[in-house]
């Protein structure tokens, strides 16, 4: 029983993060195509400041996200390695349990490096807001 719920969690998490990168990433929203574009191209300068903020508080929300699904990631792996610790006390079978640890690892991580590039996004957009604010001072 405690192998089917494991497994549904990872099978959660792992939809979850795919649904995650495809709304991150715009393919199903024509709406944050502007935003990409401006990341990639480094034009955030043809947003205007209300556009700026709206992507501000998008790329907040979804941090907050992605730090609640890596805590939870968390929870699971430290379930798993007290799992592992009591079939190693008692002689059991490790090897699916080790591996469920290693794919969470590796979700983990990759969640990791989203995170980090969209804490790069977030500073790019703000040093931008704060560009425009002080433009929207000085005139």
């Amino acid at each position: 029983m405690g192998d089917d719920s494991s497994r549904s969690i990872v099978k959660s998490l792992k939809n979850e993060w795919s649904l995650f990168l495809e709304a991150f990433q715009g393919e199903d929203a024509d709406e944050t195509k502007p935003s990409q574009d401006a990341f990639a191209t480094g034009q955030l300068e043809v947003l205007d400041l209300e556009q700026i903020r709206e992507m501000t508080k998008a790329l907040v929300e979804d941090r907050k996200k992605l730090n609640q699904k890596l805590e939870s990631l968390s929870k699971e792996i430290d379930l798993n390695s007290a799992k592992l610790e009591s079939l190693r006390l008692v002689g059991g079978e490790e090897d699916e349990t080790m591996s469920r640890i290693n794919e969470l690892h590796d979700l983990g991580q990759s969640m990791a490096q989203a995170l980090q590039k969209l804490d790069k996004q977030l500073r790019s957009i703000r040093e931008q807001e704060d560009k425009l604010n002080e433009e929207l001072l000085t005139s």
